[in-house]
């Protein structure tokens, strides 16, 4: 071994901490944000509890010719068939209900699960929301699906309470979201919102997925033109 290949200790400790500059460490930093950022933005099912959920049912949204391999944005508003609005429902307190129910109403649908991170992060949201317009002719209705959670109402209920969460959730056993998610070309992740107009025959908006930073301010403003039939064809 030559001289100049020789190294101390010393040296190599010198080495490794000049890698990190004052500059890396906060690109590091940066870089790591952004990953942590972009991932709470939806789950799919590979971060469901349930091991026996096939990998494309989150939303229970079976392939669509118009879905996967079409780049066709979807124009909005878009309408909502009859049979959806007719379809009969039960929330988790066993109350029946239709979205033809809610004539005259703007209605939120959010599609979520209690396991999901961006789900939960984005509730105070819709809470808040429901509370901000429901005078004005608002209604928020959470979609909570058998498959998402073990079919398990009493965990799902005591979650809702544990969360002060003061809107209706939905039981659903998919015949309500899977057509939803079609209708929009939705992917099979959660969450999805979708904003519905007062005649209650359009979709007017669909959000897939949470950003905190945008989703909010985005929604509002649809609820805003919904609310003021702005959307109307």
């Amino acid at each position: 071994m030559t001289a100049s290949s020789k190294r101390s200790p010393g040296e190599t400790g010198r080495g490794t901490k000049g890698f990190w500059t004052p500059t890396r460490l906060v690109l590091t930093v940066v870089v790591l944000g952004l990953i942590s950022a972009l991932g709470l933005s939806s789950c799919n099912s590979t971060e469901s509890p349930n091991n026996n959920t096939p990998a494309n049912r989150v939303t229970s949204a079976p392939p669509s010719k118009n879905a996967p391999g079409n780049n066709t944005a979807i124009v909005f508003p878009v309408a909502l068939p009859q049979e959806l609005r007719d379809l009969k429902l039960q929330t988790l307190d066993g109350e029946a209900l239709k979205l033809a129910d809610y004539a005259d109403k703007v209605v939120v649908l959010n599609i979520w699960a209690t396991w999901c991170g961006p789900c939960r992060l984005e509730m105070p949201d819709l809470v808040k929301l429901n509370n901000e317009y429901k005078s004005r002719g608002l209604v928020v209705i959470g979609l909570s699906t058998t498959y998402n959670e073990r079919n398990d109402q009493a965990h799902v209920r005591d979650y809702i309470r544990s969360q002060n969460v003061n809107y209706k959730i939905i039981w659903d056993d998919g015949s309500l979201v899977a057509p939803l998610v079609q209708i929009v070309r939705g992917p099979s992740a959660i969450p999805q919102s979708f904003v519905i107009s007062r005649d209650g025959r359009r979709i007017v908006r669909h959000f897939p997925g949470f950003s905190p930073y945008s989703t909010p301010t985005l929604m509002r403003e649809a609820v805003e033109e919904a609310l003021n039939d702005k959307g109307k064809s």
